[in-house]
């Protein structure tokens, strides 16, 4: 980012949040078979704002993992501003067990969607991703 756009930046977000987006490996573990993924993980707070806002695609084996250091305080909540793909969204405690799962949310709806009490993390994916391979409550978030 240049210093003119940082400067243009400055009026509306700070460019000292600037960081690029680094990717983990996540894969949700079932009973009945694995499925890996590539998650982007935003750690700024103007990251975790613009989340997928604005995204037009993203890979069907690719998400962004949200985590909610203060979700004792505050439960996550989500939602689609400025979000042309519809998600699946899955909310996780600590350990990767996961408490709730939205299914096929909205483009652009402010609804909120959550709070889930106990969750810490937040996996968005393409919608159909858990139907397709059928990603329930009895699977388990594991971050590599």
């Amino acid at each position: 980012m240049g210093i003119r756009s940082c400067l243009l930046l400055l009026i509306g977000s700070s460019c000292l949040n600037f960081a690029p987006l680094h990717a983990d490996s996540v894969t949700l573990v079932c009973p009945h078979k694995s499925v890996s993924f590539t998650a982007e993980v935003p750690h700024t707070v103007a990251q975790r704002r613009k989340g997928l806002m604005f995204r037009e695609n993203l890979a069907d084996n690719a998400g962004m993992l949200f985590s909610f250091p203060h979700a004792n305080v505050y439960p996550p909540s989500m939602w689609m501003k400025n979000t042309p793909l519809s998600l699946d969204m899955i909310f996780a405690d600590e350990n990767g067990v996961i408490l709730e799962i939205f299914e096929n949310t909205t483009p652009h709806s402010e609804a909120v969607i959550g709070p889930v009490p106990g969750a810490v993390q937040v996996f968005e994916m393409n919608s159909g991703i858990s139907k397709k391979h059928n990603i329930t409550k009895a699977c388990v978030l594991k971050k590599e």
